[in-house]
């Protein structure tokens, strides 16, 4: 391979990254602004740990993938944690934000929330729709105190 077709090659994606970058921390702004606040909502809204009520914010690929055994399973481990009471710090996933340029849109964080049992690990892919946010994957977890 000739040096001139391999320092192209190379520019190439340099400049593929940059957009990347810019076109997720754009993403990020703009998100923070509304899908955060949405997350607190949604934890507020569902950590009565009622059924319908989680339902209610989940996504329609989502009801599909889950069953009333699995989801009542769910429901008796997330109720442990009790009632949300704030959201310590969240990360936006740049990575979920790039594939969503070829994909679905999806957006996701992770951080710790506070319950009443303690800090708890979370995960939550959402996805926009009719302008309000739904759930399309959801996780909690105790955090481990090592």
């Amino acid at each position: 391979m000739k040096i001139q077709t391999l320092r192209f090659i190379v520019a190439v994606l340099l400049t593929l990254v940059a957009m990347l970058y810019f076109y997720t921390n754009r993403e990020k702004d703009y998100y923070s602004k509304s899908a955060e606040p949405a997350i607190a909502q949604i934890l507020t809204e569902i950590s009565s740990w009622e059924k319908q009520v989680f339902l209610h914010h989940l996504a329609p690929e989502a009801k599909q993938a889950i069953n009333d055994e699995q989801l009542d399973k769910l429901m008796d481990v997330y109720r442990s944690f009790g009632r949300f009471q704030s959201i310590e710090a969240l990360n936006f996933s740049r990575t979920v934000s790039a594939f969503s340029l070829v994909g679905d849109k999806r957006i996701n964080y992770s951080g710790i929330a506070n319950f009443d049992a303690g800090p708890i690990s979370l995960n939550i892919t959402l996805i926009e729709w009719g302008g309000f946010f739904l759930v399309y994957n959801f996780t909690l977890a105790k955090v481990l105190n090592e």
